[in-house]
């Protein structure tokens, strides 16, 4: 901030204009901005974070400087705590409604969320803007290029099946619409089978679920197997579980269904899932490590992508210090 400061007023006393320099300190506020901020080569530039290992510990292993940023408990940044950084850029989540806050407090804090694929992109461009270095615009371009050719490849089936998208267990939570997940869904060929629901993570009732009948059930990341639906008696009679269709999201550096840049492979999974029944393995493992080697500069082998494929973590002797504790 200082560094900040001291350029303006040399530029002032000279009567130029103003420019500022790349920010170099960063305290990001919000999860699933991290993997953005990773694929546009900033991970070293985070000084705090709400990122911790045992949670995202893929994001870790792909970012492993992320250990040495000071930690945050909550979205909610403590004010002070963020002071004491003295961070060239803060990002903060809309949700947590503190960019004011913080701006008050001289900070230069932006508020980053979206809730549909257009919004994503614009978040990475804005993002590349605001970290102002060659590599963040070419690979906020290069990111916006194929997201954009691989809508353009969409296909539909003939009959759209009912997809439900469950977030938790533990309250029951699902996914309505009016988000990202509806929008892959029907990206995907699918019809989001919350009908009446708006928004992410809505609680319902096992009851409603039974009445909705959907044809595909998708259990997030964080939600356990889906065999733990099998063996229940009420959710055996709905029409996903007793064929069989329950499947279990995948999650790498961030979970693929919801708000960071792996939501390209996403759309790829859902398309494969709801117009094939599905999933061409081998053909997932090598969009994985295509996108990790190009968009996270990581390049990662068949068994590494197999695990994020099945929602696990990276196993500890592959990222030293993060601990395989997810998904086991």
């Amino acid at each position: 901030m200082k560094r900040i400061l001291a350029g303006l007023s040399l530029c002032l006393s000279l009567g130029a204009s103003p420019t500022l320099a790349a920010p170099e300190r960063i305290v990001d506020g919000w999860y699933a901005h991290s993997a953005t901020l990773i694929m546009l080569g900033a991970s070293d530039r985070i000084i705090g974070t709400v990122i911790s290992p045992n949670r995202f510990p893929w994001m870790v292993c792909i970012a492993p400087s992320l250990r040495q940023a000071q930690f945050f408990g909550s979205m909610n940044l403590n004010a002070e705590a963020v002071l004491a950084l003295h961070p060239d850029l803060t990002f903060v989540t809309t949700q947590s409604h503190s960019v004011e806050g913080l701006q008050k407090l001289g900070l230069n804090a932006v508020a980053v969320g979206f809730t549909d694929f257009a919004g994503l992109l614009s978040t990475i461009d804005q993002s590349a803007e605001l970290l102002d270095t060659p590599l963040a615009r070419s690979q906020a371009r290069r990111y916006r290029q194929e997201f954009s050719h691989f809508l353009a490849l969409h296909g539909q089936k003939d009959k759209a099946p009912r997809i439900l998208h469950i977030a938790s267990f533990e309250p029951l939570t699902v996914d309505g619409d009016q988000s990202i997940i509806d929008e892959w869904i029907c990206d995907a060929g699918g019809v989001n089978a919350a009908t009446g629901l708006h928004g992410n993570k809505r609680p319902v009732s096992l009851e409603q679920i039974l009445s909705w009948a959907p044809d595909i059930i998708i259990i997030g990341a964080d939600s356990g197997s889906p065999e733990r639906l099998a063996g229940n008696a009420l959710w055996s009679q709905i029409p996903a579980v007793m064929r069989h269709e329950v499947f279990r999201n995948p999650a790498g550096v961030f979970n693929w269904d919801r708000y960071s840049p792996e939501l390209l492979l996403q759309i790829a999974w859902a398309r494969q899932l709801v117009q094939n029944g599905t999933i061409d393995r081998p053909d997932m493992i090598g969009r994985i490590r295509d996108f990790y080697r190009d968009f996270y500069r990581h390049p990662i082998d068949e068994a590494d992508a197999g695990r994020i494929l099945d929602a696990r973590p990276p196993l500890p002797e592959r990222c030293s210090g993060v601990a395989d504790k997810v998904g086991q």
